[in-house]
């Protein structure tokens, strides 16, 4: 399955909106920023791509002196707010001047960067934040791995226009050095550091049910841990980017064991480059997988 950030994924050669083949490569810039509600304003990350059989380091291909703005929409289509960004002491790496401004959910934000390597060049991204949701039980906070008794969340329904919710599981190990990788995560070729954390992929109303109170009962998927012992599980409902990101990823990996440079036709809704503006909400519950004896 698929880690929560998407670094060497942003070497695969696609055009905004669009997808083509890998021998049409031509570079291009490349976005990422998650926008979290009732969380500060995301830092930027920009950079650019590089040929396939290049090595992707960041700081090699991050972008510097770039203009960024991120736009509050209003319910007119007006800008509401206009957050403006300065580069971090590290390259290519933007963060918000307004430290205290917190993302609303429900509410459309618009990312434009300009001052790019010519004066025409202009990136934007639009991504509506998912409405914020709660936890209103979970039924254990520790059980064995792949027991009968899985982590259940109870939650209060998000909400996003136009479809049904869609949310992806995610984990953080909180004690990786004292803990073992869970077998599936074990039997993968990558570090262990490398799935400290990680994702199960979309989930969809097929994969939940919802109860006449208008509450949602979600079981957390065992392949969204990958480590025993002390666990941060957090649960995202997704704006389209992430979902268009996600679900054409997922299509073309199909089970098998297919690199991210093999991989052709992901969406990116970003005009100008490649990448995710992606928006989120989300809630999260410590617990404690144990191994099973």
């Amino acid at each position: 399955m698929l880690k929560k950030t998407i670094p060497i994924l942003l070497l695969i050669t696609m055009s905004a909106c669009e997808v083509y083949r890998q021998d049409d490569y031509a570079e291009q810039y490349v976005i990422e920023s998650f926008l979290t509600a009732g969380e500060t304003l995301p830092e930027v990350k920009l950079s650019r791509t590089i040929p396939l059989n290049q090595t992707y380091v960041f700081e090699e291909v991050a972008i510097s002196d770039a203009d960024i703005v991120i736009r509050l929409t209003a319910a007119d289509g007006s800008a509401s707010d206009v957050y403006t960004y300065t580069e971090s002491s590290r390259r290519g790496i933007y963060t918000p001047d307004d430290q205290d401004a917190r993302v609303i959910s429900g509410r459309m934000y618009t990312l434009e960067i300009t001052g790019l390597d010519r004066p025409g060049d202009r990136i934007t991204s639009s991504a509506i934040v998912p409405l914020q949701f709660e936890i209103v039980s979970l039924n254990v906070d520790e059980t064995v791995y792949q027991s009968d008794v899985q982590f259940e969340f109870n939650l209060t329904r998000s909400f996003f226009p136009g479809r049904q919710n869609v949310f992806i599981a995610s984990s953080i190990a909180l004690d990786p050095d004292s803990f073992p990788l869970t077998p599936f995560w074990a039997d993968r070729d990558g570090e262990p550091n490398e799935y400290i954390q990680v994702s199960s992929g979309l989930i969809n109303e097929g994969n939940y049910t919802v109860n006449e109170d208008n509450t949602i009962d979600l079981k957390y998927p065992w392949i969204g841990i990958a480590y025993y012992g002390p666990n941060r599980l957090d649960i995202y409902a997704v704006d389209d980017n992430i979902f268009d990101y996600y679900r054409s990823l997922q299509t073309q990996q199909g089970g098998g064991n297919i690199s991210p440079g093999q991989i052709e036709n992901v969406i990116w809704n970003v005009e100008g480059g490649i990448g995710l503006f992606g928006a989120r909400a989300g809630v999260s519950a410590d617990v404690f997988v144990k191994q099973q004896d």
